[in-house]
């Protein structure tokens, strides 16, 4: 009984602070703008990770072009001192290279797109945030007016309005950064087996047409 009887207290303990809170529509409101500002700070946080992130696939993609130089450069010398074998080696190695460049600026330009897109976001909430800052004191001015008159009925018209939908806002641009974030993901590599034969015959096929342009070139004829 003793048990029974700390349950329904504890029950009825949570159900009046609900009523509680129902019943201070300015604590509400104060409280749905600190969350809109945690909001604004974790967006912020995004965009600087995600620039970090564009500045390292910068520097990823630089770096894959100029292996991919320096492998052509070492094929052409392989074939003009007769080693087609090497030069095979390094052919591959250029393409190699010259795929994951292409891949990672591709990711670069999406990273781009994607602070770009964030930024807008955080404008407009930084917009949101100077209205809704300035709505508040009206509707403090408000509530203040007519609390002592009609409390009851005011707080629950609010509770059921604006803080609501200020509520349903947040989540809406939550789902939204949700979404922007497997843009942020790094590249996964071919996990497909067949993919990756049809990949590796692909290569060697431009293996062979590089060199026969190198060995052209050699020869005089390119």
């Amino acid at each position: 009984m003793g048990i029974l009887k700390r349950v329904v207290d504890m029950t009825k303990a949570a159900a009046n602070e609900v009523l509680d809170k129902i019943e201070k529509p300015g604590m509400m409101l104060n409280q749905y703008l600190r969350d809109l500002d945690e909001q604004i700070s974790g967006l912020e946080n995004a965009i600087s990770t995600q620039k970090v992130q564009e500045r390292m696939l910068q520097g990823k993609y630089q770096d894959q072009h100029e292996q991919a130089s320096f492998y052509e450069e070492k094929a052409g010398k392989a074939i003009a001192e007769g080693r087609e074998t090497d030069a095979r080696i390094a052919l591959e190695a250029k393409l190699l290279y010259a795929e994951q460049a292409e891949e990672t600026a591709r990711l670069q330009e999406m990273a781009a797109k994607s602070v770009t897109e964030l930024e807008q976001n955080l404008e407009q909430m930084k917009e949101e945030r100077t209205r809704l800052q300035s709505r508040r004191s009206e509707l403090m001015t408000r509530i203040n007016h007519t609390e002592k008159q009609q409390h009851d009925s005011a707080a629950h018209s609010l509770y059921g309005g604006t803080a609501s939908q200020g509520f349903d806002r947040i989540e809406q641009k939550i789902m939204e950064w949700e979404a922007h974030q497997t843009i942020a993901k790094p590249y996964s590599a071919y996990t497909n087996q067949h993919e990756a034969s049809y990949q590796q015959e692909l290569r060697n096929t431009r293996v062979e047409e590089e060199l026969q342009r190198l060995m052209q070139k050699q020869n005089g004829q390119g």
